[in-house]
């Protein structure tokens, strides 16, 4: 079926016809239609790409980059922002190219020599009634990554999957496993970029593709834990991820959790893609717990562990999924520490946690107790018999922190220390060790409690340490030096 329809498409593209035929197809013509921003264009060649391509570049100014091999090279024209991709057509139809493609809502062309739309598959009813539909069966055993592709658009695109197309996805969700896992891996994350991506994890789940992709998943179900979190671990897991998601973005009448520091929170947030990572993370951080469970004499359940262990499934994990270092280390940094944050906050209840305790915390750990604290709160949150006010209490808490790092110790941190290792090997004769770098970072930890605040305090400070330490034989080297601490 064709269709003759406006495009938004910029007027350079439209030239590209007095080239020769050539017709935009895929995700940026889906994106025209429903009005999302696009910078990346997809053509189809019915005659020679590479020439077009090259047609092309002559025009701008620019030059062709060959992407992929033999009959799915790609060649690419990158013209200011935008980047346009040829591709050789399949077939000696347009119509019989696009019904080889995924899903319908990628299966139309528009030929812009004539103008038209051509849309052999419906796919503008799709659009319109927002309905991920595979094109056939044949296009999951072609490429079985394409079964999380329809879970990363319709969260994308916040379309409903078509019944039948989970249904194929179910039947053939084992398939996953032979594909190249740097694909389901990006895949996935794209998934979890987006803003509600919750309801497609549950969706995943249910056609039995999550546990393909990640197993190490399937112990945790039916794996009960005590009586406050009334969930078993993998609903937990579940209920963490759609939690932490509300936090990132969180409905207009909510608000940021703690809008005082909006600013700190959403530029570390915007780093990288710790959003997905921190949406990974919340997932994973309890995969720990069915290998580490008991149950003492008391009939209490214990996870003894479970971090640790964790963290090294995490780290297995993402190297299986091919996920870049960076990634890899973050994830397990956040499921190996996810428990500090409610440790600090249960000292505090105890009324046994020191300034030195919190101060510490937030030293060690600096701009990455965002994610660590947020993740607490939707951690707390996803515990079905948490109530109202303990989460309010640890909200709290947890601004407490916040307010520490940001408005008193990183201020801190960003100033010049007191004293150095020379400071110290000339003053008390010392040679150059371990203990220096110690004994400089316990000055540095005093300094942004506010303990000391001169260069003389800090002597001072290390001359009292090391006559506890018993080093009686030690004098410094300037015993002139205005009243400091002498030992003897």
């Amino acid at each position: 079926m064709s269709h003759r329809k406006e495009m938004k498409i910029t007027r350079h593209l439209h030239e590209l016809s007095a080239i020769g035929p050539v017709y935009l197809v895929g995700g940026s013509l889906r994106d025209d239609i429903l009005g999302r921003p696009s910078k990346d264009y997809d053509f189809a060649v019915p005659g020679n790409a590479r020439a077009f391509s090259e047609a092309v570049a002559r025009r701008v100014g620019a030059r062709v980059i060959e992407i992929g091999k033999d009959d799915r090279t790609v060649y690419r024209v990158v013209l200011g922002k935008e980047i346009l991709d040829f591709s050789p057509m399949e077939g000696e139809e347009i119509e019989k190219d696009l019904k080889r493609r995924d899903f319908t809502i990628n299966a139309m062309a528009y030929d812009l020599q004539s103008e038209r739309l051509i849309d052999p598959v419906d796919a503008l009813d799709d659009i319109r009634s927002k309905t991920i539909r595979l094109i056939s069966e044949k296009a999951i055993l072609d490429d079985p990554v394409r079964m999380v592709r329809a879970f990363r658009f319709a969260a994308v695109l916040g379309f409903a999957i078509a019944p039948e197309t989970v249904a194929a996805i179910s039947r053939h969700r084992g398939l996953i496993t032979r594909s190249a896992k740097e694909r389901i891996s990006a895949e996935a994350m794209s998934m979890m970029e987006a803003e509600r991506s919750f309801p497609c994890l549950r969706e995943m789940d249910r056609a039995g593709l999550l546990g393909q992709i990640i197993p190490e998943l399937e112990p945790c179900r039916g794996c009960l834990q005590n009586e406050i979190h009334g969930r078993d671990v993998f609903e937990h897991a579940m209920g963490t991820y759609e939690e932490i998601e509300s936090i990132l973005s969180p409905p207009q009448e909510d608000g940021p959790l703690w809008p005082e520091f909006s600013a700190p929170i959403q530029g570390y947030l915007e780093q990288g893609n710790r959003k997905g990572l921190l949406k990974w993370a919340a997932l994973l951080h309890d995969v720990g717990k069915p290998e580490t469970r008991s149950v003492d004499p008391t009939g209490k359940v214990r996870f003894l562990g479970h971090e640790q262990v964790g963290a090294a499934m995490v780290r297995d994990i993402c190297s299986r999924l091919r996920m870049s270092g960076q990634s890899r280390s973050y994830m397990t940094f956040v499921v190996q520490k996810h428990l500090l944050p409610l440790f600090l906050f249960d000292a505090f209840e105890r009324k046994s946690l020191t300034s030195k305790g919190m101060v510490g915390f937030a030293r060690k750990y600096q701009d990455d107790i965002i994610g660590l604290l947020i993740h607490s709160v939707a951690d707390e949150r996803a515990k079905a018999r948490a109530s109202d006010e303990s989460i309010c209490k640890l909200v709290s808490f947890l601004r407490r922190i916040m307010s520490t790092y940001f408005r008193d110790l990183k201020p801190k941190m960003a100033e010049p220390r007191l004293i150095d290792g020379h400071d110290l090997m000339r003053h008390f004769n010392l040679k150059p060790s371990r203990r220096l770098g110690r004994l400089l970072q316990k000055v540095e930890e005093a300094r942004l409690r506010g303990e000391v605040k001169t260069k003389k305090e800090a002597m001072e400070l290390i001359g009292t340490w090391l006559q506890l330490e018993g080093d009686a034989g030690i004098e410094p080297a300037t015993p002139s030096s205005g009243g400091l601490c002498s030992i003897r």
